[in-house]
Parts: C-alpha cells; structure tokens; sequence
C-alpha cells in the first residue's frame, strides 16, 4: 500500500486558522501544465476570485512571466500566505523565495505531474482546494537545502535527471505522459555514473545508473520511488540503482509504474538527513522538476518542519 501524509482536511480542526482579513497572493504560472488547461489564465483567476470570494477572502493575483519570476514575485509579498498555482516548478520557484518564518504556503495544482500536490491530498478542483485554502489547517513539512537551492519533493542525479532534461523537448504530449516518452529517449542514451556518495551511517563507491533523495513518494506525476517517504519525519529517502542495461532498469523498476516499492536487490535505500555526493565526471541533476545542470559535487541537508502548509 502506498503510504502519503493525510489529507490536510483530516487534521483537526482549529490549527492556526487564518482569520478573515488575511492577506492572499496568489502566483499563477499561465503555462503550467504546458498548455493543457487551455489558452490562456483568464477563466481561472476569475473561478478563484469567485471561489475565494465566497468564503470571504480577498486576493491578490500575480501571473509568471519568466522563469524565475515566482520566486521573485514570493519574495515580494507582503501577506503571511502565498499560494502557489501551478506545477511542481512553480511551487518550487515559490518556495525559493518564501520568508519560511513569516510566511505560509498553499498549493492548488495545475501542472503537469503536481507530484506535492498527490501527496498531500491536495486535489478536487479549484473550489475544493480554496476550501481547504479557507478552512485554514496547518502542517509542518520538511524540505530540502543544497547549494542551488531549496526542494520540496526531491533531488535525482544520473539517469532520473536525465529523463527531466529531455522531458522538456517532448512536444506531442502533455500531462505524466510526456515522462514516458522522456523515459524512453533516456533509455537510448543510458549512461553509468561513478560516484562517491556518503549519508547517515553509509557510504557508496561505485558506479550507478540514478539515485534520488526523496522528501515525497513520487516523481515524474507517476513514478512512485518510495512509496513509504513521508515529509514530516525530519529526513529524506536515499533510493540508488546500481549500474546496469536498459532491460535491466526495466525490469528492476517496473513494480513502481504499479505504484508498488521496488524489490530488486539493485536498488539500494536508506534514510538520511544528509548526503554528500562526488562525481569524478560531472553528473547531471535536478530538483522538483526543474533541471540543474552538471554537478561535480552536492551537499543536501534536510530542514526538519521548515515550512507552513496549508
């Protein structure tokens, strides 16, 4: 069975519910979803309008116009709640720019995979999510820090992060779908990564084909790596796949497209507050969704409950 946090309408009620007159900004990303939620973010900010409208809430509507531009547009903000509407890629620009002593943040999810999202039971539509939105119940969430940054889901380096990369030239299909057809163009140009990785009481030399350090369960709006990852237990899941062929990936990771954990003796797990990773070669990486480049050397950290979710 996959273990996600509760859903946050299952948490008691009267946690740090905001009162009436809170300020709101709202960043919408208009492409979120590349494009499949229509042409344009017009009809949308008007249901949220709407819909906050009815629960007596006023907001502040900001659109993303460049990348980057979430994060500076959170930093801007001058109410306690930011809620992120978009994809994976917009909260994490969002949650860069988030004053996490000062500020909460709400997500209403219209992206492409929406992996926090699914976690959280964050679902049900626009009206349903400002519901939740109102009815104000707070968790504490644990991110991840390293030096490009923070994350919310995940870091993968290797092969999972070139699925990412090539992710963004697929054009003929929108939605999980799209990491299917990355998935398979990555296959193609399989590669092993020497490594040197160290973590709470462990330590790795070797050859891999990917690893990802997990705060969720899932990755890629399908791919569910950890299907146990929880991200309010203060650490996050190193998972590893050692290095082998394409049929072997297949097979080995296969029982995750089901929603299953991986049983294969080639995936290795753990888990840390913690890592360190060397590559004498640089290794590609990326974090929720967003590409990172090539990297010689990563150190992650975990900061226990550092952010306000609502």
């Amino acid at each position: 069975m996959v273990a996600r946090d509760p859903p946050l309408d299952e948490i008691p009620p009267g946690r740090d519910a905001p009162p009436m007159d809170v300020k709101l900004m709202l960043i919408v990303n208009p492409r979120a979803g590349r494009g499949r939620h229509g042409p344009g973010p017009g009809p949308v900010v008007e249901r949220l309008r709407r819909a906050f409208a009815d629960h007596g809430l006023t907001v502040e509507v900001a659109l993303t116009e460049r990348p980057g531009h979430a994060t500076e547009l959170a930093r801007a903000a001058g109410g306690d709640l930011v809620v992120a509407v978009g994809g994976d890629g917009t909260v994490h620009e969002v949650l860069q720019g988030l004053d996490l002593e000062r500020q909460r943040l709400a997500v209403i999810p219209a992206g492409s995979g929406d992996d926090f999202a699914w976690h959280h039971g964050l679902g049900g539509g626009l009206e349903a999510a400002v519901a939740r939105i109102a009815a104000g119940h707070e968790r504490r969430v644990d991110i991840g820090v390293w030096e490009a940054g923070r994350f919310h889901n995940n870091l993968g380096f290797g092969f999972e992060a070139e699925v990412n990369r090539l992710s963004y030239h697929v054009r003929v299909v929108r939605g999980p779908a799209l990491y299917f057809v990355a998935l398979a163009r990555a296959l193609i140009l399989l590669r092993r990564y020497e490594v040197d990785l160290t973590w709470d009481g462990g330590a790795f030399s070797g050859r891999l084909v990917t690893g990802s350090l997990l705060n969720g369960s899932r990755v890629g709006g399908a791919f569910r790596l950890c299907p146990a990852a929880r991200t309010d237990d203060g650490r996050l899941d190193l998972v590893t796949v050692a290095a082998m062929g394409r049929l072997g990936i297949l097979t080995a990771l296969g029982p995750v497209l089901r929603g299953h954990e991986p049983r294969d003796k080639r995936i290795a797990r753990a888990t840390t507050t913690r890592l360190s990773l060397r590559a004498p070669t640089p290794i590609p990486v990326y974090m929720d969704g967003e590409y990172c480049g090539v990297h010689t050397s990563v150190e992650v950290r975990v900061l226990p409950g550092a952010l306000r979710l609502l």
